[in-house]
């Protein structure tokens, strides 16, 4: 059963921007998108590294570390280790990068607002 976790004030939040909450020891980031906030586990699963300072591009992430994207809304990933620390790589170096990880998602989390303040159910 899942249980509802506020997270803090929406205004937080910038437009086309990042926020990284705690959720009772789960570090979460949150996105605002349009008019709507997604939020995915701030943990890349390539090495387990946070991705607070990431880039939002349209609705994804982008990994600090090494390129790799993720949908905000899905937690999808949408391209693997594309690079190490903003550095894009060409696809042979990449599989190296990668040390033998298949590409996988992460975690997403449905988010509310509600009277300004925002919530995620964990499970």
């Amino acid at each position: 059963m899942s249980r509802k976790v506020l997270l803090g004030n929406a205004s937080e939040v910038p437009q086309g921007g990042l926020k990284a909450f705690d959720a009772e020891g789960t570090s979460v980031l949150v996105a605002r998108i349009g008019d709507r906030y997604c939020a995915v586990q701030n943990r890349c699963p390539h090495l387990g590294l946070p991705m607070t300072t990431g880039k939002l591009e349209g609705n994804a992430v982008v990994c600090p570390w090494h390129g790799s994207r993720f949908d905000m809304c899905t937690g999808q990933n949408l391209d693997w280790v594309r690079g190490v620390l903003g550095l894009t790589l060409p696809g042979w170096s990449r599989r190296i990068i990668a040390l033998g990880k298949q590409p996988e998602g992460v975690r997403a989390y449905a988010v509310t607002e509600e009277e300004g303040k925002l919530y995620i159910e964990l499970p």
